[in-house]
């Protein structure tokens, strides 16, 4: 980031950052467009905005075209999405198959894969959907944006690999295409738990109670390490987090059902029972 942008641009780039949809993610940078800096430093940024600009007019052009044909290949997120990336035959089925309930084709022939895959991988009660792309290819920046938006608009993605080359050239594509998003890799034929997938993107299992009962330890809640109470409150319901008032919580507190505020940190396995204004 150049210097010398103000509040409003900082703002903007952290609303494109958590911006769940296209139209929300073209909303944001066209105010961080008009919020950049006007000095001659600011000139790649401001290419750089624009192009993403042109690439979200693009996409949503298309989504509004295959909704009126009553088609479309979005996702539908259900909790904390992870996309799988690669290129024809890097084994993302398998590694889909093996980690979900999922259980897509699995064939010896490229492109096997022609719509998403979806899938919820289990861990330990916590659930991550889990969403295998069609295979990418290389310049699949422009030649696949409408997979490319899938993993945009995740909350992390999974490449799998069979070199350093197809390493290489995927993280190539994910820059021009402007992802942010954490990216873990794994070689083709790998060992992987789920245990790692969870630990790698940093996430936590927060369980919920209601006054007078038991903990509900089936059903977590997943979240990123450094999330607050007030974060787990927008998880639950976005209107329960505006009348949300304060927590007990078990776990991480200095002593059992400690009364905390709303931007107090959580930590893996804590159990909370929210309290809202009435």
């Amino acid at each position: 980031m150049p210097s010398n942008v103000d509040q409003r641009y900082i703002d903007a780039e952290k609303h494109y950052y958590e911006a769940t949809t296209n139209e929300e993610k073209l909303k944001t940078l066209q105010e961080m467009l008009s919020a950049a800096p006007s000095h001659k430093g600011a000139e790649v940024m401001k290419v750089n905005i624009k192009e993403r600009i042109s690439k979200f007019k693009a996409l949503i052009a298309a989504e509004k075209k295959r909704r009126k044909g009553g088609y479309s290949i979005a996702v539908k997120k259900m909790g904390f999405q992870i996309v799988l990336i690669g290129f024809p035959n890097s084994g993302k089925s398998t590694f889909l198959k093996k980690m979900t309930n999922a259980d897509p084709a699995i064939a010896a022939y490229p492109f096997t894969t022609q719509k998403p895959e979806v899938g919820m991988l289990d861990y330990d009660g916590a659930q991550l959907q889990l969403v295998e792309v069609p295979a990418l290819v290389e310049g699949a920046a422009d030649k696949q944006a409408e997979l490319m938006s899938i993993v945009l608009n995740s909350d992390g993605i999974i490449m799998i690999a069979e070199n350093e080359d197809q390493e290489t050239t995927l993280k190539n594509e994910l820059k021009e295409f402007g992802v942010p998003q954490r990216l873990m890799v794994i070689l083709k034929g790998q060992e992987v738990r789920k245990q790692d997938i969870f630990n790698f993107f940093g996430l936590i299992r927060v369980y919920t109670k209601e006054p007078g009962d038991d903990p509900i330890m089936d059903k977590p809640i997943v979240m990123r390490y450094g999330s607050t109470l007030l974060d787990a409150a927008r998880e639950i319901h976005k209107d329960f987090a505006k009348k949300f008032k304060f927590a007990k919580v078990w776990g991480s507190s200095k002593f059992p059902g400690q009364r905390v505020e709303k931007l107090y940190i959580l930590q893996d396995k804590d159990v909370i029972e929210l309290h809202a204004e009435r």
